[in-house]
Order: C-alpha cells, then structure tokens, then sequence
C-alpha cells in the first residue's frame, strides 16, 4: 500500500520552460517601462530647448523681436536727438531777438550822437573855407574841432548769436525758411554796416594827422572834453592849408552822413527781423 503523500515544494522537480517564460515576461515589462520612461523624456522637449531643432519660424521670430528692439531703440534716440535740437533752436532764436534789441538801442545812441557831430563837422568845414586873419575867429575853429573829437560814436553789433550760428554750424538748425533768411539777410547787412563804419574811422585818423599841422594842442584841456583855452591860436592860418584841412572834414562828413543812413536802414532792419521771429515762432515780446 502506497501512501499519498505529497514531497515537500523543494523537492518538486523544476519546470525549466516555466523559468524561461516568466524571465521573457520580466525582461518585456522591463523593456515597455524603459519605453515608457523614453516617450515621457521624449514629450518633455520643448523649442527652447538646446537639443531642440530650431525651424525657420523660430529663427525668423527671433529675427523680428531682435529688429524690433533695435528699431525701437533708434526711434527713441531720434526722437531725444530731435527735441534736443528743437530746444536749441528755439534758444537760438530768442537769443536772436535779444541781440537784435541790443543793436536797435546801440543805433539810436550813435545815430544821435552822429548826427551832433555832423552839425560841428559843417560848421568846422564853413569856419575854415572862410577864415579871415582879420577876424581871428581861431577860438571858434579850436572849440569845433574839439567838439567833433568828443562826440564821434561807432557802433558794435552784437554778434553773441550770429558767431554761434556760423562757427558750430547752428544755422542748420534753423529750419523754419523765412526766419533762416531774415537771420543771414541782418547777417550780411551787419557786414556791409562794418565796411562802412571802417570807412569812417579811417577818414576820421587822417583828418586828425592833418590837424597837427593846424592845432596846439597844449590849449585842449582833456580833462574837461569841451574846454579850450580862450588864447588859443592856430600853428598856422595859411588859406591853403585851411582849405586843406576843410576838404578832409568834408569829405568825412558826407561819408558819416552815409554811414547814419545805413544805420537808420539797419535798425529797420533789425525791426523786421524781431516780427519774423516771432511770428514765425509765435513768441512774444516780453
């Protein structure tokens, strides 16, 4: 009689196509986790990242916001550039309009002064065509004279704006045409109005060198600008020096009464200039 008992399980035999089976199983869960965890790194790419490649719309974006950027930041640098310029050209033109104040009062203190001296200049030229020896009129002449050499004005322009504007190259900022023209208009008219007043002043020395030939000079009191001595007599009163001498006045006369015509123009000038500022830049006077 037998007895059906059953081994231990350690001493069942081993099923070999049992082990191969579950290892295959193992090793194809293995395989599909390993998948798995592949296709999830996969997904994870993004555009940004340095594994990623890049397409043409990529590169293309990246092209305009950079265009962009840039672009905008040209704008804005134009625009700073562009009021900057604007301010300086408005500090320009006021300066303009100052300066030209300053020359309309300067003309008509030497224009004044001017038109005084002309009156001792005829009277000196009459007073010396017709010196009479008999008379003995040099007191008067001596008195003339001084007369002239202590009232004789020249005028300044303020050139302050009109330097900056030509030297640093500001008249291009001037961009408003009939302001631009009336400033280099006052410009050239301030030249022509230099040219004369050396005219002047050079006819001026040369009736002075000849008025050694004529005058004592010890009976001037330059300390007082209109005093002479009652005593005082001319070095010489020979009608062909006179005469001489009376030329030369004239003549700087007729040149001064040229030179004051010139500034009356050019305080006219000065006039037309300050409306066209400001009504071209719509300022107004203060």
């Amino acid at each position: 009689m037998t007895d059906n008992i059953e081994e231990p399980l350690d001493n069942q035999p081993i099923n070999p196509l049992e082990d191969i089976i579950d290892t295959k199983n193992i090793e194809k869960i293995n395989s599909n986790k390993e998948s798995e965890n592949m296709e999830v790194h996969h997904h994870a790419h993004y555009p940004a990242s340095p594994h990623h490649k890049k397409n043409w719309k990529s590169y293309f974006w990246e092209f305009l916001m950079l265009f962009l950027a840039v672009f905008c930041g040209f704008l804005a640098e134009w625009q700073l550039e562009h009021v900057i310029e604007h301010s300086r050209e408005k500090e320009f033109i006021k300066s303009m309009i100052e300066d030209a104040q300053i020359d309309i009062s300067n003309i008509e203190r030497v224009s004044e002064a001017n038109k005084k001296t002309l009156l001792y200049v005829d009277s000196l030229a009459t007073a010396c065509y017709n010196y009479e020896i008999r008379k003995r009129n040099d007191y008067e002449i001596y008195l003339l004279y001084r007369h002239i050499l202590s009232s004789i004005e020249s005028l300044k322009p303020t050139q302050r704006t009109l330097l900056q504007l030509n030297n640093s190259g500001g008249m291009r900022l001037i961009r408003n045409k009939p302001s631009a023209g009336a400033i280099i208009f006052y410009d050239g008219f301030e030249k022509d109005i230099m040219f004369q007043q050396g005219i002047v002043n050079n006819l001026k020395y040369e009736f002075v060198n000849a008025s050694y030939d004529l005058f004592n000079f010890k009976y001037f009191n330059f300390v007082s600008s209109m005093s002479v001595s009652q005593d005082a007599k001319l070095l010489s009163n020979e009608n062909k020096k006179l005469t001489q001498f009376a030329n030369r006045i004239a003549i700087y006369g007729g040149v001064l009464t040229k030179y004051n015509l010139d500034l009356k123009e050019m305080n006219e000038n000065a006039v037309r200039l300050i409306n066209t500022l400001q009504k071209e830049y719509h300022l107004t006077d203060k």
